[in-house]
């Protein structure tokens, strides 16, 4: 739902987003969960000459059921869910075109390069990721772009209300001695370098290239050194389109070990046609000796499944095997997806999940969207589980 005014090199949005999430685990009522959750959004974009402009982005997120879900600021024995309450300066960037082809910007910016796997707003979520960071992009060729952002902090999913110490009502505040473990920080202090190209001078092809430096204060452990490359391919012969992605990279975690080098593949094959599209996949998160492969800046609820059971990547590293099948016909979509995970290091299954998004386009911008996933472990180190989400969405 969403409401816009312009004015005169002004425009001014209102949009919000409310959902509603159900958890049920196998360990009976203390693993069930359910979360309410609205998101209101006031966004001003202004130019300000013909080389200066800015964006401002505030966001509300109201929560309810709060007693029975966890979120990263609160824990409570109950599934995690992770939208939290309270007011957000989302976005505040300043940019300036010193050309048509080179801009520089400034301040918190919603940041998504290439697929997301890397670096991405996570923007599932009510409060979304955000980076504190001076940019610039230059242009070249017809449509291509190579950027580079310096971040000195990370804003992330749990808001600002995550801090250091745990409150002493927390269910976790014993067993973590009253700190908050690090992946549940709601700030992330960094000193990051992240380049980033992409070239798009053919009709049907694309190159990405990126080299990201994470120096990560609040968690040390998860710094890491990745260079990585991207090719995808998107056809067309009349209504037959063939799909073909290929991406690695090669990681290093100076402070988790001494000169590992970690592998990333990313293998993607299949085909649309008329309405239909077919996808096959293979992910590979490796490991070497116990350091896997991370991602710390990822839209990590966009991968290897929606129960969300690899945030962190298991020591033993990932094997995501998959299928997706996508029918489109408008105003219907569906996305079935069917994965199979199992250990990098050839130490046996994690287990198996089903997924599946059912959204209605109710207008151009406001959509209906049911998402189901559903886990089934076969490791002692995961439970089974099953997430449905019913939200309704204005596509900000």
């Amino acid at each position: 739902m969403a409401l816009e005014l312009k004015f005169e090199n002004h425009d001014l949005k209102f949009a919000a987003r409310p959902r509603i999430a159900f958890v049920n685990g196998e360990e009976g009522d203390e693993s069930d969960g359910k979360a309410a959750s609205l998101l209101l959004r006031l966004r001003a974009e202004s130019q300000w000459a013909s080389n200066l402009s800015s964006l401002l982005e505030l966001d509300y997120v109201a929560l309810g059921w709060e007693n029975n879900f966890s979120n990263g600021v609160n824990f409570n024995s109950k599934p995690l869910i992770p939208d939290t309450e309270g007011f957000d300066l989302n976005q505040a960037l300043l940019s300036y075109s010193l050309s048509n082809n080179m801009e520089l910007s400034i301040g918190r910016e919603a940041v998504n390069l290439g697929t997301q796997r890397f670096v991405g707003t996570n923007s599932f979520w009510q409060n979304e990721q955000t980076l504190d960071m001076a940019a610039v992009q230059i242009g070249f060729g017809s449509a291509s772009h190579i950027s580079y952002r310096y971040v000195v902090n990370a804003n992330r999913i749990q808001g600002e209300d995550a801090g250091a110490k745990l409150r002493p009502n927390d269910a976790n505040f014993i067993q973590n001695e009253g700190l908050r473990p690090p992946q549940f920080l709601g700030d992330r202090d960094h000193q990051t370098h992240l380049l980033f190209t992409n070239v798009k001078e053919w009709d049907y092809s694309r190159v990405q290239a990126y080299f990201y430096k994470m120096h990560i204060e609040d968690a040390l452990q998860l710094s890491n050194n990745t260079l990585g490359i991207r090719y995808e391919y998107k056809g067309r012969l009349g209504n037959f389109r063939p799909i073909g992605n290929a991406e690695v990279a090669l990681q290093e975690r100076p402070e988790a070990a001494d000169n590992s080098s970690i592998r990333y593949i990313n293998l993607e094959a299949g085909f649309g046609y008329r309405s239909n599209q077919l996808l096959v996949k293979y992910e590979l998160l490796d490991e070497n000796s116990q350091i896997s492969f991370v991602t710390p800046l990822a839209s990590l609820h966009d991968f290897n499944g929606w129960a969300d059971k690899f945030l962190l990547t298991p020591a033993g590293g990932l094997q995501d095997y998959s299928g997706q099948y996508i029918w489109r016909n408008n105003p219907w979509q569906i996305d079935a997806r069917y994965h199979t995970f199992s250990a990098a290091d050839g130490s046996g299954s994690y287990g198996d999940e089903f997924d599946v998004d059912i959204s209605f386009n109710i207008t151009r911008e406001t959509q209906i969207l049911l998402r189901y996933g559903n886990f089934k472990s076969s490791s002692d180190s995961y439970a089974d589980e099953e997430r449905v989400f019913i939200l309704l969405k204005y596509n900000l």
